[in-house]
């Protein structure tokens, strides 16, 4: 349902945004876009769920989120973007205030060998996809048509996914009445807002800065996610965390100056 509403998202954004220019699409940037989708929404992903097992949340999220830092580096190299000493200030302090805002207090028990090296697999990989991005947009693709290109990969790959899993393998035929429950408008919404609006933001933002820049911006939006918990499910964020949220602030000015 997320690469439901991806698409869907997509196809209003050519629609009205801006139009998808696809003619220029051929073989090295069709592998560009499957890359893209591979590592940001498949590979990445499922690096993470093994750590959030083996670490639990609060360890295997921070240390996943610590992307923006190889991103910094990655534009650096490929793109020859600054690497300022603001900048990498400033994607440290996003990077530990995500941390703090991720800690918990609660024990999670011994750190696992195999769950700290899930966790920089999953970061590793998450940062390679947006590397990916920028490519496309140096390549002279518009953020609308990179959106719409990542909407119907994902999309193919999840449908092939689903249907192999589903009708393939456990047969059960009436699996398609699980698109009708409440649970999967949710799914959908959230494929909009992520997948489609998120990554157009994000590659319109890669027009005007680096990805060094635009990275660790983006990768602070735990702050909104925290603050919106507080009203929405009445969550009482502890005294680390508000360190973290000011941390994760201080760092997104730090990287604009």
């Amino acid at each position: 349902m997320r690469s439901c509403g991806g698409l869907l998202c997509a196809v209003g954004l050519v629609s009205f945004v801006h139009g998808a220019d696809v003619a220029r699409l051929g073989a090295s940037e069709a592998l560009i876009f499957a890359a893209l989708v591979l590592c940001n929404n498949v590979i990445g992903d499922v690096f993470l769920f093994f750590a959030l097992h083996r670490l639990g949340v609060a360890r295997g999220s921070a240390i996943a989120s610590s992307y923006p830092i190889l991103v910094a580096l990655a534009s650096h190299l490929f793109f020859g973007s600054p690497l300022t000493l603001t900048i990498i200030t400033g994607t440290l302090f996003v990077v530990a205030g995500v941390a703090l805002l991720c800690h918990s207090d609660k024990d999670e028990g011994k750190l696992s060998v195999s769950g700290l090296v899930y966790a920089f697999l999953a970061s590793i990989f998450w940062a390679a996809g947006l590397v990916f991005n920028k490519e496309l947009l140096v390549e002279g693709f518009s953020p609308a048509t990179i959106v719409l290109g990542r909407g119907v990969t994902f999309f193919t790959l999840a449908f092939l996914i689903w249907f192999f899993r589903v009708l393939v393998v456990k047969k059960d035929l009436n699996a398609w009445r699980a698109f009708l429950k409440r649970d999967s408008l949710y799914g959908l919404l959230a494929g909009i807002c992520s997948l489609g609006f998120g990554a157009w933001f994000y590659s319109r933002a890669l027009e005007y800065v680096s990805p060094a820049v635009a990275t660790p911006i983006g990768a602070s939006n735990p702050i909104i996610a925290s603050i919106l918990a507080m009203f929405v499910y009445k969550e009482r964020i502890r005294p680390s965390q508000w360190a973290g949220i000011a941390l994760a602030v201080g760092g997104s000015i730090l990287v604009t100056l």
